[in-house]
């Protein structure tokens, strides 16, 4: 992948709810496929017992979670560097089931020199299927379409990554049990190892290993501590304000900072102001690149 001009680097990476900005040097997208009219049955949630010693069952029921959806959000991206130096972005997102994977729309509301920034992204179920981007710059007035091959690219300049964002398949994954029962939060969780398996997942995560928190009451991640390949570095994250939405345990907020040796090098937090689901207004029609172009 290129080298990124450095007005961009700040904006980076797509996640669930979210979408990420990069600029490659890319040719002209193509059409985006055409998103069903109608968002495919919901398929029943997977489950496991808060006995379960199996990582594997316990890490695709996790997966395996029916999303909220037709969802609008808008997000507040708060970022310090290792000089305690700040800086904020405030993003639009809207969110599409259909069958076999989901559609996102995010444009960026400010500062000023983003505004309007936006990705459509199609994100598949089938891990061994990349998922499509395509990005709309601006300045450019034209989308481009991204590859999706550097999943472990920052996320907006932040301390997440693509992959961190997004569903896992665990068929690329090795798990082990690494404790049956620890309390985080007052919560009882399985601390499960994870290594990827297959090139693909190592290349996509950047990592050599993560240990993963998981509810047994929620069956959602609530810690993450990840050994991060290039430069050596452990990256930690945590999700937190969780709340019901549509019935789903979400995270309304997600903390997270990177460290190299005992430096911390730089810290995230992301937090949802708005997020709703059900919305009658978030169609099929909301995901093309005719849309994305026109902005806020």
């Amino acid at each position: 992948m290129n080298q990124l001009p450095q007005s961009l680097k700040h904006a980076i990476r797509y996640g669930a709810l979210l979408a990420s900005f990069a600029l490659p040097q890319l040719a002209v997208a193509q059409d985006a496929p055409a998103a069903p009219a109608v968002a495919a049955p919901a398929a029943p949630a997977a489950t496991v017992s808060p006995d379960s010693t199996d990582p594997k069952a316990i890490m695709k029921a996790v997966e395996g979670r029916i999303q909220a959806d037709k969802t609008k959000a808008r997000t507040v991206l708060q970022i310090t560097d290792g000089s305690g130096r700040k800086r904020e972005r405030v993003v639009r997102s809207w969110g599409m089931d259909f069958d076999g994977g989901q559609r996102q729309l995010m444009i960026f509301e400010s500062p000023a020199d983003v505004r309007n920034t936006g990705l459509l992204s199609v994100d598949y179920e089938d891990g061994n299927k990349d998922d499509d981007q395509w990005l709309y710059l601006p300045s450019l007035k034209k989308s481009t379409r991204i590859s999706s091959g550097d999943k472990s690219g920052s996320f907006m300049g932040t301390d997440l990554s693509y992959a961190d964002m997004t569903r896992a398949d665990p068929s690329h994954y090795e798990y082990v049990i690494l404790k049956q029962s620890v309390s985080v939060g007052g919560e009882d969780c399985w601390l499960i190892g994870a290594k990827p398996v297959t090139q693909r997942a190592k290349d996509e995560t950047g990592y050599v290993k993560t240990q993963v928190w998981i509810s047994k009451s929620k069956l959602v991640t609530l810690q993450v501590k990840a050994w991060v390949r290039e430069g050596r570095k452990l990256k930690y994250i945590k999700f937190e304000g969780f709340k019901q939405l549509d019935g789903r345990w979400t995270a309304h907020k997600i903390s997270a900072r990177t460290v190299r040796g005992k430096k911390v090098e730089s810290t995230t937090v992301i937090q949802f102001t708005e997020m709703t689901s059900g919305n009658a207004d978030v169609s099929a029609e909301l995901f093309t690149q005719r849309r994305l172009e026109q902005g806020l």
